[in-house]
Parts: structure tokens; C-alpha cells; sequence
């Protein structure tokens, strides 16, 4: 199995490649309008190949070195009569990946597609979608939904719209979405968001041991001062040595992780890796300390 990918760094496109698509906020804004709706369910559907076979705006051209492509295909399509100083060029006409343009064409037809049958996207909250009369609402990241509804009819003819062009995968439980895993309790009027083994994968990723001891504190607590009137925040005064260029992207890329992690579901978190994020281009020691500190107190 062969999967092409274009070089899109390589291409000049000239026009808007940006695609709305829903925040986290958008998405918690959905979940907790389903909690708030009387016999409303929330369900997830998927798209497979959402990208691919999209028509382009114009054609893109792509070379292949004859040498990495496999005698069978080149046999089977004749290759060698096209190919050029060791080179194979192509036409492309459809999305395909790593193409810039790809994802908001893909969109902007999947919007074409729905609006026929009554679907449109809200003017002023990107990726949030409504339809004109039906109690549906869905929350689009990409090619994955997170639909609302009163009524599985509703549902359905969302499901039907979707699979006259595409191969749609569901999950009528709705227990997981965008990856964050979802606990649903209609009865109590609950969702109980979390990330299964996201924080092991993270720490496994950054060679994380275990920690010694407990750490119940995301971050380091300021010593008290017992018999003060005023309790004041000493100067941070980091005089421990900077850390080379390896150390400060480990100390980035744990930032950027727990950050979605704070921000999906847990922003007790956010203090934290706010006061550490901004100290992330010229990390030092004390700063890559702090990271293994608050991993210490995810691994608890």
C-alpha cells in the first residue's frame, strides 16, 4: 500500500487556504447544550477519505523519481516512455495530501453538499453548523462531527446526506471525539471529559520515569512567611545554566502537549504551563526542572 504525499511547501498558492473549523470551546459549548436540551443526544460520525477526490481550483504538477517507484507500477501504467532525465510527471486534479489548498476545498464542498439539504454553517462561529428546521447542531473539526439531536430520525437524515458522497463511519454512543474521551450520564446531566493514556504517551515520549514520591503541586509552592501581614512573591531569580538547543525543544514540545491537554480537560493546568511557556526560547535548567515537575504531578 503506497501513499503519495505533495510537497506542499513547494507550491505557490496563491489563494486563501485557511479552513473554519470549531475551538475546544465550541465543541464544550455542543456537549453542554446536549446536557442543557430536553431528550437530546449527542453522537460522532467520521469521514474516510475527505480529502481525496475533491476537484481542484486549478491543476497542480508533482515529479517522481522513476527509481522509488515499484517495476510492477511502472510496467503496469508504462512509465518509462514518460519519464525524463529520471523524472515522472504528473497532473493533479483532485485532492490529494499535503496539497495547502486540500482542506479548504474539501470544506467548501462539503458546505456546497449540506446546504441543499438545509445544513449551513453559523456566520459568526466557525465550524458550528446548523440546520434551518431540524433540531440538529454539530460542532466540525476536519472531517469529524460531534452532532446534537432530539430525535434519531434527525440524526439519520444527516448520516444519509453525508453518505451520498462519502463513506461515513458512527458512533451512536458519542464516546469519543477530537480525542477526548466522553463519559455521558443523561440521567444526572453530566459528561465527564478526559484523554485515556494521553498523559503516558506524553511521558513516554519524553522518556518521563516514574516519580520517586507523590507530587500533589502542578508547580512549586512559595515558601510561607508565618507572623507577615503581607504574604510577597520573592523575584524569580534563575541564575541555573541554559539549556542547548535539544533541551529547550523538549521543554517546547511538553509545552505544546500539556497544553491541549490543559485546555481539553484539565485547566487547573493552565497557570502552570502558562508561567513555563513563557520562559520556553531561553530555557534553562530550572525551566526543564519545572517540566519534570509537573509531569511528576500528572504521572500522580
Amino acid at each position: 500500500c503506497t501513499r503519495v504525499t505533495i510537497g506542499g511547501n513547494t507550491i505557490n498558492y496563491i489563494g486563501d487556504c485557511g479552513t473554519k473549523t470549531a475551538s475546544l470551546e465550541t465543541v464544550k459549548l455542543v456537549i453542554n447544550s446536549t446536557l442543557s436540551t430536553p431528550d437530546a443526544e449527542y453522537m460522532t460520525m467520521d469521514l474516510s477519505n475527505f480529502y481525496l477526490g475533491t476537484p481542484l481550483d486549478r491543476p497542480e504538477f508533482v515529479r517522481i523519481k522513476l527509481s522509488v517507484i515499484p517495476q510492477e507500477v511502472i510496467d503496469a501504467y508504462g512509465l518509462d516512455k514518460y519519464a525524463y532525465n529520471g523524472w515522472v510527471y504528473f497532473i493533479i486534479t483532485k485532492g490529494m495530501y499535503g496539497l495547502k489548498q486540500a482542506g479548504k476545498l474539501a470544506n467548501e464542498l462539503l458546505a456546497t453538499r449540506l446546504f441543499g439539504q438545509g445544513y449551513y454553517q453559523c456566520a459568526t462561529t466557525p465550524g458550528l453548523w446548523r440546520h434551518k428546521w431540524r433540531p440538529v447542531i454539530f460542532a466540525l473539526i476536519v472531517d469529524d462531527f460531534g452532532v446534537q439531536y432530539t430525535g434519531r430520525q434527525h440524526a439519520n437524515h444527516l448520516l444519509e446526506a453525508l453518505s451520498e458522497n462519502y463513506e461515513v463511519t458512527t458512533d451512536w454512543t458519542g464516546t469519543k471525539f477530537s480525542g477526548i474521551n466522553l463519559k455521558w450520564d443523561y440521567l444526572k446531566r453530566t459528561c465527564r471529559l478526559t484523554m485515556d493514556g494521553y498523559i503516558h504517551d506524553v511521558r513516554t515520549r519524553f522518556g518521563h520515569p516514574d516519580p520517586i514520591k507523590p507530587q500533589h503541586s502542578p508547580h512549586k509552592h512559595r515558601e510561607i512567611v508565618y507572623g507577615a501581614k503581607a504574604q510577597l512573591i520573592a523575584d524569580d531569580i534563575d541564575d541555573s545554566p541554559p539549556l542547548d538547543a535539544a533541551g529547550i525543544k523538549k521543554v517546547q514540545g511538553i509545552v505544546g502537549c500539556i497544553l491541549y491537554y490543559a485546555r481539553a480537560v484539565d485547566n487547573k493546568l493552565l497557570c502552570t504551563v502558562r508561567a513555563i511557556g513563557m520562559k520556553q526560547a531561553s530555557a534553562t535548567q530550572h525551566t526543564l526542572d519545572a517540566c519534570n515537575l509537573l509531569l511528576d504531578y500528572l504521572a500522580t
